[in-house]
């Protein structure tokens, strides 16, 4: 946590006794130095009294943290200020004086130092209104100084909560996606099983030979279709590696009546797409377009790229969708599962459409930013991706 660990060392703390010296000494020269410059002082006695003022300020070096921590306790917010500001005005004036104190003792000290020694023998707790005064002005001060390095922290705090929160937010935001999109996935896989099995009982009555080969081929397509730990995106041309094998398997039941072709340049085949995506599509394409009894039936699907985005459509010749619009179509578990993929994938980035074609025939258009994977097809993966099937 590199960066958690720079930005405390950052973060805004109250001054240490170190820097409470320099801040007043620094205070105290400043308003010396005016004095000096307005009454004109002679330049023998600038040292003196650059020592004298500065005696009404060094014990607020002491005092400041517990008006800090005075500050802390009774903060003078919105909701308390009224109660809480009759509470540092009276510890306020007790500090006050303990500080006219202080100032007279070290006064008396530096006067000794000095060599001043006709000093009026004035008890040192009768200290002067002027005096008092001044050290309740400095107390203000203090105060005021306080307030703002509070508020300072209270935002730093504030700002630091809500980046802890946004990240905690993006955190579980990625985990809920991940866990919904793995839901859809689980959702979708049972279905084409449920119908892949509901097929092979029905053509094991048929054509045993055929049956076997069908649950081999499905053997191999469930393997890879259920493997756990598999990534939200793959290659193009693993997808289509996956839908000819879920196509060998329609095949089979249909006795050579569905034809398949693929449009897929080489180029495109390292973009990246959400696993299991062309299924889907095909499998909406041979129910349009094997419908009402037709026993033979062409599908194309096609991959082109059109500026920065990925663009698959899936068309069948067959009769058409059953109603003009995709929003109007009662979609089943294996088209509504990928639109719900995409919306969690590519909120607000992709589209999906459908559209009866003029010559006959049904086309689902997906538009999917453009992604690329930063490991190159092999030549073997290439192979199967552009072997043609009969």
């Amino acid at each position: 946590m590199p960066y958690q660990n720079s930005k405390m060392e950052r973060s805004i703390q109250y001054p240490g006794l170190a820097s409470l010296s320099v801040a007043w000494i620094l205070l105290g020269s400043l308003a010396c130095i005016r004095h000096i410059l307005l009454d004109n002082v002679p330049y023998h006695r600038v040292a003196r009294e650059l020592a004298d003022w500065l005696t009404c300020y060094v014990p607020w070096v002491l005092l400041t943290p517990l008006v800090f921590r005075l500050e802390r306790m009774f903060p003078l917010n919105r909701s308390q200020w009224r109660k809480h500001s009759w509470i540092l005005l009276g510890a306020g004036l007790a500090l006050s004086y303990v500080a006219a104190a202080m100032a007279v003792v070290i006064f008396l000290i530096e006067q000794r130092a000095f060599g001043v020694q006709n000093l009026a023998a004035v008890p040192w707790w009768k200290l002067p209104n002027s005096e008092f005064l001044f050290q309740t002005a400095l107390f203000c001060v203090a105060l005021l100084a306080a307030c703002m390095i509070r508020n300072l922290i209270e935002m730093q705090e504030s700002e630091r909560r809500a980046a802890q929160l946004l990240l905690e937010k993006s955190e579980v935001e990625a985990s809920l996606r991940k866990s919904e999109l793995e839901m859809l996935r689980l959702r979708l896989n049972p279905h084409f099983l449920f119908n892949s099995l509901q097929n092979i009982s029905t053509l094991a009555r048929q054509d045993p030979d055929a049956a076997s080969r069908m649950l081999a081929r499905l053997g191999d397509l469930l393997r890879a279709a259920l493997r756990k730990g598999t990534p939200e995106q793959t290659t193009l041309a693993s997808e289509v590696a996956l839908t000819k094998a879920y196509i060998e398997v329609e095949q089979i039941r249909f006795g050579g009546g569905l034809s398949v072709l693929f449009e897929i340049g080489r180029e495109m085949e390292n973009a990246l797409v959400p696993g299991f995506i062309l299924q889907p599509l095909v499998e909406n394409a041979i129910t349009h377009g094997l419908r009402g009894g037709q026993r033979s039936g062409a599908i194309w699907v096609r991959a082109a790229r059109e500026a920065q985005n990925l663009v698959l459509t899936v068309s069948d010749n067959g009769s058409g969708p059953p109603a003009e619009r995709l929003a109007d179509l009662e979609m089943g578990i294996g088209l509504g599962s990928t639109c719900d993929r995409l919306n969690r994938m590519f909120p607000g980035r992709h589209s999906v459409s459908m559209k009866k074609l003029d010559e006959g025939g049904t086309e689902v258009r997906i538009e999917l930013p453009l992604q690329w994977t930063e490991f190159p097809v092999s030549s073997e993966q290439h192979e199967h991706a552009q072997s043609a099937h009969r």
